[in-house]
């Protein structure tokens, strides 16, 4: 039984071993064998690679006896071009193809494709970019356009371009792809040895990519940024060309014989013909050369079919067609090649039509976004109204200065201190000043005067009204010092209130040095300056839409300004407060004319401070409300507390005056003194009839105010003094 048993486990044991066997021997030959050629280049994302894929569908299916495989790297991506490269380094001999034909997108893919050659030793047909020295030893073949020849096609073209202009010592620009494609030294080379000695270049500019059409852009932009006179651009492929078309377009730069044709116009050759064709309909494109992707991959398929066939390549590098197409020439254009005739037409990569895909995608890219971009500009017409008020307060503060100066010495204007009636004008205008800075923009002003008008502005807004209210803050304040004695509760006992301009100057100082600390760290950390922000753009990225307007770049932009706004606000409503407890003295401190202008600065302040944080990108609104809210202010000041005055002394009423204070009354019934005096800082008051004022109320003198109930307690002291103010 167990002999039975055992001979029956060593044949189930065989018949396994047998059948792995069988399965992998089954594996082995049932193994895929490597295909014959295979292609190693870019996707069809853009039209150019699109053509060359069409080639080789079109000679693969008139070879259907070979086997073929296309491994593709993206769009010019670097990365995958490695990586495609090097899975093909890392592949087995023996799944090696017969032939490979690879499209190296630059000098470090040809190096990969090199070490593929001498690990495999499988030949190679490189398409589209020259061999260099080494790749003429050792690779199979190349097929590809004929860089030298585009390159000179394109400088003849250029000549003839000037030469039917007109343009005597022509200058042009040469755009080109990246410094790392070997036929870029060759193609510059050739375009400047096709040309004659009545053009001249100006700059050569290899681009970068992922993007060379972008590139394209901005280094038009950077060059007419700059300044950079140019009569032509030679790029090395219509693609490019599109981007420098694209900048040219919007400065209203581009060359149309019959239309645009000034001498600041500027003529658009190419190569490539993968651009857009409506720009050689137009005119707007003197030329370009054909170069067909198609005719490359059919090139590159016969040499890998010869190579397979023969073992080898009569000849190894071939170059197809470059012949010049112009805005005249191109419709029936026809071109042989490999036996076959093709309409030029259909062997170019171009668009039909031309869609824009370009422009600036960031502000900082230029200085003046607006010369490039639709802007949103304040109305000329509102600049005009922001003139207009600031000649209407000059005027009022000219006329207001004049007459104060004639009429210094009426009593009203004693009385209402005439060194702060001047500083209220001084800061009235310094405040009125700031509507000139910012009525700008990016029109009339460059970056740096832009930069500095916005500097002025705040400057000159925020220390203009913090000279006005904090000189009527003093000014009130001194009456309020001067009259303590005078108020119910006040003490019996003798006392001589003296108070002078310097004593009050605190105010003036301390608030101008505090906003000028302010602005100085503000300024210092975050300066305000001219900036310019999208408001609107494409899918694409680009700038449709934009804005100017002076603004802080920092996180917290917002903190500086608000502070000088609670700041100034805590002052008008400190000064309201003082006009409120100087209000029986109004004759003197004018406290109900300051109540009412202080009430109307806090109003003002308020309301333009909400609506210009709401008004966001309109920077029209927002400029009236900065403008009128200057102007109504230092307006409202001077004519609430100095016309008043000026109006009198104009009617030859200045030197009447009532000094009568009503609501403070003497304790016992006293006689009229026979004594005259003044009020120091206040005015002379000797020419007022002091008995009138003494029943029941009490007058103000200018040296001092005297309280004496220990010398004549009927009789106030009222002292002598000189004018001050």
């Amino acid at each position: 039984m167990n002999i039975l048993f055992s001979i029956f486990l060593l044949a189930a044991v065989a018949m396994t071993i047998a059948t792995a066997q069988t399965t992998t021997n089954s594996s082995i030959s049932s193994k895929p064998s490597p295909p014959d050629i295979v292609f190693i280049v870019p996707d069809r994302s853009t039209p150019y690679p699109n053509g060359l894929h069409n080639g080789i569908l079109t000679s693969a299916y008139s070879n259907s006896d070979i086997s073929v495989e296309v491994i593709e790297y993206g769009n010019y991506d670097q990365s995958r071009s490695f990586a495609a490269l090097n899975a093909a380094i890392d592949t087995p001999t023996e799944q090696q193809p017969k032939v490979y034909c690879i499209w190296p997108m630059d000098v470090e893919s040809k190096r990969l494709a090199g070490k593929l050659f001498e690990i495999h030793r499988v030949p190679i047909v490189q398409i589209n970019q020259l061999p260099d020295d080494w790749e003429l030893e050792h690779l199979l073949g190349y097929a590809g356009p004929k860089d030298a020849e585009r390159a000179g096609n394109a400088g003849i073209m250029m000549v003839d371009a000037m030469k039917e202009r007109g343009v005597a010592n022509a200058k042009v620009i040469a755009l080109g792809y990246p410094a790392s494609y070997g036929g870029y030294p060759l193609s510059i080379e050739a375009f400047r040895s096709s040309i004659d000695s009545s053009i001249n270049i100006v700059k050569e500019t290899p681009l970068a990519r992922p993007d060379l059409r972008q590139s394209a852009y901005m280094e038009i932009v950077n060059l007419i940024d700059n300044n950079v006179e140019f009569n032509g651009v030679y790029a090395m492929d219509d693609d490019i060309l599109l981007g420098a078309y694209e900048a040219l377009n919007d400065q209203g730069k581009v060359y149309v014989k019959g239309e645009n044709d000034g001498p600041d116009a500027v003529t658009l050759v190419g190569t490539v013909c993968n651009g857009a064709r409506e720009l050689l309909e137009n005119g707007k494109q003197y030329g370009t050369t054909v170069q067909a992707p198609f005719l490359e991959a059919a090139l590159a398929f016969e040499q890998a079919m010869e190579y397979i066939e023969t073992g080898k390549l009569n000849q190894t590098i071939r170059f197809t067609p470059n012949p010049i197409a112009t805005g005249e020439s191109w419709n029936g254009m026809i071109v042989e090649f490999l036996g076959k005739a093709y309409a030029a037409d259909s062997l170019c990569t171009w668009n039909v039509y031309h869609e824009r895909i370009n422009g600036l995608m960031d502000t900082a890219d230029t200085e003046n976004v607006c010369s490039w971009v639709d802007c949103i500009f304040i109305p000329e017409g509102l600049f005009i109204a922001g003139y207009v008020m600031v000649a209407i307060n000059y005027l009022l503060i000219v006329v207001c200065s004049i007459r104060l100066f004639i009429h210094r010495k009426k009593k009203i204007i004693l009385l209402a201190q005439p060194f702060f009636l001047a500083l209220i004008l001084l800061g009235s205008a310094v405040d009125t000043t700031s509507i000139i800075f910012m009525s700008r923009d990016s029109r009339d002003y460059t970056r740096a005067e832009l930069d500095a008008g916005c500097a002025a502005f705040v400057w000159l807004l925020t220390l203009g009204q913090m000279l006005t209210t904090a000189t009527l803050v003093a000014k009130i304040y001194r009456v309020k010092k001067v009259t303590a004695q005078l108020r119910p509760g006040a003490s019996n006992i003798a006392k001589k209130t003296k108070v002078t301009t310097k004593d009050v100057a605190f105010f003036i100082i301390g608030g101008l040095i505090v906003d000028i600390i302010i602005l100085g760290v503000w300024f210092g950390t975050d300066p305000f300056r001219w900036s310019t922000t999208p408001t609107s753009q494409d899918f694409n990225g680009l700038i449709l839409q934009a804005v100017g307007q002076c603004s802080s770049n920092g996180t917290n932009s917002w903190v500086y300004p608000m502070i000088i706004v609670i700041l100034h606000l805590l002052l008008l409503v400190y000064a309201n407060v003082l006009a409120y407890q100087t209000r029986a003295f109004h004759k003197i401190s004018d406290s109900k004319m300051a109540a009412v202008c202080v009430f109307n600065s806090i109003q003002l302040l308020l309301i333009a401070t909400i609506i210009v944080a709401m008004s966001g990108n309109n920077v029209a609104i927002a400029y009236i409300i900065k403008a009128c809210y200057a102007f109504l202010n230092n307006f409202g000041v001077i004519a609430l507390m100095i016309l008043p005055k000026l109006y009198k002394c104009l009617l030859n009423k200045g030197d009447d005056v009532n000094l009568a204070v009503s609501g403070i009354r003497n304790t016992r019934r006293s006689q009229p003194p026979t004594q005259q005096g003044n009020i120091s800082g206040l005015g002379d008051v000797s020419h007022i009839d002091r008995a009138s004022l003494y029943n029941d109320r009490v007058s103000l003198t200018d040296a001092s105010v005297t309280e004496s109930t220990s010398r004549r307690p009927t009789e106030p002291d009222i002292a002598e003094g000189s004018e001050e103010g």
